[in-house]
């Protein structure tokens, strides 16, 4: 907890743009207190929904309550700030539990596929419809693209409804041999059961978009509705494919990024930034706080 408030109090103080981002945001907030509020709110029905695709896997290994599930689910994002591309969200959500931890990492990193595979879908579908409206692009690679974008989606669904079979054809690699014993978790789940972890990826997907779309109104864009959800799920497929990230830091990646799609309409790049940090800050910093605090109740904290 500590380490986080340093690392955040250098990166909100001792960052130039940050602070002219913040000013941006003081002079854009004339009382419009529902675009934000509803920023809020739906941050919290996003991990509200994360919270319930987590329990749903880690139930069938060891019942755990809601609170629980909150908790492990707060202090992953706490723990995941630290770490490139988020990996640490898997090792914070399981000290929250009183089970096998190996075993919980399993069912996590089944959840976090799900997520990945609605991310990937629907972002590259955003980023071929962004080509395909403002791209000069002749038909010959158009359909090239569409045909990739096929081929992509197809292949990334039959791998994570297939985990079963996938593990146990990289279970003959040396470097997953010691983990197969745990890959078993993966028996637990049906289909249909993916598919419900999917469908909740999806509505976590479409209330991240809609936040960063409901922000972008806030800080005076009018860009209509349509096209703003696939430029905001284009920015968002190519932040998740910068694979060194550390969310902590990475604003600014987060910041460039969405300048590059949304500076044809606008030369308002302050905005742009503002936009993205106060998304960042929303989502990530303020759960990370809770996380953070929640913590210290953990029997894992309290035995060491």
């Amino acid at each position: 907890m500590g380490g986080l408030l340093f690392v955040l109090y250098r990166q909100l103080f001792s960052n130039e743009n940050l602070d002219t981002a913040y000013h941006h945001f003081l002079l854009n907030f004339h009382g419009n207190y529902i675009l934000l509020s509803s920023v809020i709110i739906l941050m919290m029905v996003n991990w509200g929904i994360e919270s319930l695709k987590w329990k749903l896997l880690i139930d069938r290994l060891h019942p755990i309550s809601w609170l629980e599930a909150i908790e492990g689910i707060l202090f992953g994002v706490t723990f995941s700030l630290f770490t490139p591309s988020r990996v640490g969200e898997f090792g914070g959500r399981v000290f929250a539990l009183n089970t096998d931890r190996k075993e919980a990492i399993v069912s996590t990193i089944v959840g976090s596929l799900s997520q990945i595979v609605v991310n990937l879908s629907l972002g590259a579908l955003a980023l071929l419809l962004y080509a395909l409206l403002y791209g000069n692009i002749d038909n010959y690679l158009l359909f090239a693209f569409i045909f990739i974008y096929i081929l992509m989606v197809a292949a990334i669904h039959f791998c994570f409804y297939n985990l079963d079979v996938v593990s146990t054809k990289f279970s003959t690699f040396p470097i997953f041999k010691r983990a197969y014993k745990y890959l078993h978790i993966i028996d637990l789940y049906s289909n249909k059961e993916f598919l419900q972890l999917e469908i909740y990826s999806a509505i976590r997907y479409i209330i991240y978009c809609f936040q960063f779309v409901l922000l972008l109104k806030f800080f005076g864009f009018h860009i209509p509705f349509f096209l703003s959800m696939i430029f905001v799920a284009a920015i968002f497929f190519v932040q998740t494919i910068n694979p060194l990230n550390i969310a902590l830091i990475d604003f600014v990646f987060r910041g460039d990024v969405a300048i590059y799609f949304l500076s044809s309409f606008t030369n308002n790049k302050l905005g742009i930034v503002a936009a993205t940090f106060t998304l960042w800050f929303v989502n990530l910093i303020i759960p990370a706080l809770i996380g953070g605090i929640s913590a210290l109740r953990f029997k894992f904290f309290n035995e060491e």
